[in-house]
C-alpha cells in the first residue's frame, strides 16, 4: 500500500511535534505533564499513538500547490496539533462529564490561547482568517449538537465531517498567506470529502460502542436504511451483524466512498498526497468488505477450513 503521503514529510512532522513539545513545555507546571502525555498518545511518529494523519500532513500536501515553504507548513501543522489536542479534550468532557480528571477543560482552554497567539502572529487581526477561523467553529459546533437529531449521512453527508471542521484551518492559512485566496472555496470542498470517508472508516471500526451509547454512526444510519428498519427505533447488534456478515453491507458502504472521490477530484486534482491518503482509506474499506465475505465463505465450507485458514504460520 502506498504511503509516499507519509514517509515523504516524516523528518518535516517530527520537527512539527518538537515545536509543539516546546509549548507545552512552557504551560504551568500542573498541567505541563498531562499535556505532554496527552501529545503523546497522538504523536504521529510513534507506532502507539493515534493517527490522526490529516491534522498533521495536510499543509505539507499542500505546499506544492501553495507554493510555500516548508517552515510554513512546520508553522501550520504544529498549530494544527495543538487545535486537535484542544478538540479531543472537548470531545472526551463532552462525553463523560461526569469523569473525575478536572484538568482537561481547563487545559483545552490554555491549548487554545496556544493556538491562538501563533495565528495571531500570523494573520492580522482584520485578516480574513478569522472569518474561517468562526465558519469552521460554528461547523464543529452544530455538527456535534445536532448529529443525533438528523440523519446527515442520508440527507447531507458533508455535514458528518464537519466535526473535523477545524482542520480545515490549514487551508484558509496556507492558501491566504501564499496569496491563492481563490483555492479555498475548492479545497475545503475537497478536504470535507476526505473527511467523510475518514469519518466512514471511523464509524465502521466503531459500531459497536456507538450503538452502545447512542451515538450517531454513518454505518448503523446504512444500516437501517438498508434493513428498512423503522426510524423510532435502532438496529440491534444481531441486525448490524447480520448486515455486515450475511447482506455485505460494507460493500454498499464503501460504494459511498466514489462520491467522496470524484469530489476531490473535481476540487483538488493536483493535490497528489490527498489523493494517496483517500485511496489508503478507501483501500481500508474494501478490504473490511472483502474480509467479511471471505470468512462467510470459509464458515460455508465448514469449520475446519475456517480455523485452518485463521492458523498463523
Amino acid at each position: 500500500m502506498n504511503w509516499n503521503w507519509f514517509h515523504s514529510y516524516e523528518k518535516d512532522l517530527e520537527a512539527a511535534f518538537d515545536q509543539t513539545e516546546k509549548v507545552l513545555s512552557e504551560l504551568p507546571e500542573e498541567f505541563r505533564g498531562h499535556a505532554l502525555n496527552y501529545l503523546g498518545k497522538f504523536h504521529a511518529l510513534k507506532k502507539s499513538g493515534s493517527q490522526n494523519y490529516i491534522c498533521y500532513l495536510l499543509p505539507f500536501w499542500m505546499q506544492e500547490a501553495a507554493g510555500a515553504k516548508p517552515e510554513l507548513s512546520r508553522e501550520l501543522t504544529a498549530a494544527m496539533i495543538l487545535v486537535m489536542l484542544h478538540y479531543h479534550l472537548i470531545d472526551e468532557v463532552m462525553d463523560n462529564p461526569e469523569a473525575g480528571d478536572k484538568w482537561r477543560l481547563p487545559l483545552a482552554n490554555l491549548l487554545q490561547l496556544e493556538f491562538s497567539r501563533i495565528y495571531a502572529a500570523l494573520f492580522t487581526s482584520e485578516s480574513p482568517f478569522w472569518s474561517y477561523y468562526r465558519k469552521y467553529t460554528a461547523e464543529w459546533a452544530e455538527a456535534v449538537l445536532l448529529e443525533n437529531q438528523h440523519d446527515f449521512f442520508q440527507d447531507n453527508p458533508v455535514r458528518i465531517a464537519h466535526k473535523a471542521s477545524p482542520v480545515k484551518l490549514s487551508v484558509a492559512g496556507m492558501l491566504l498567506l501564499t496569496e491563492h485566496d481563490q483555492l479555498i472555496a475548492p479545497f475545503e470542498s475537497a478536504v470535507d470529502a476526505v473527511l467523510v470517508t475518514l469519518q466512514m472508516l471511523d464509524d465502521w471500526e466503531d459500531w459497536e460502542k456507538d450503538l452502545r451509547e447512542g451515538s450517531y454512526n454513518s454505518l448503523i444510519s446504512v444500516v437501517q436504511h438498508e434493513l428498512q428498519i423503522p426510524s423510532d427505533r435502532r438496529p440491534t447488534p444481531d441486525e448490524v451483524k447480520h448486515a455486515l456478515h450475511v447482506r455485505d453491507i460494507l460493500f454498499i458502504f464503501a460504494e459511498r466512498t466514489d462520491q467522496n472521490a470524484a469530489i476531490l477530484e473535481a476540487n483538488a486534482p493536483g493535490l497528489t498526497h490527498l489523493h494517496e491518503f483517500h485511496d489508503y482509506l478507501r483501500t481500508n474499506l474494501r478490504q473490511g468488505a472483502e474480509s467479511l465475505k471471505d470468512e462467510r465463505s470459509l464458515l460455508a465450507q465448514g469449520g475446519l477450513a475456517y480455523w485452518l485458514a485463521n492458523q498463523k504460520i
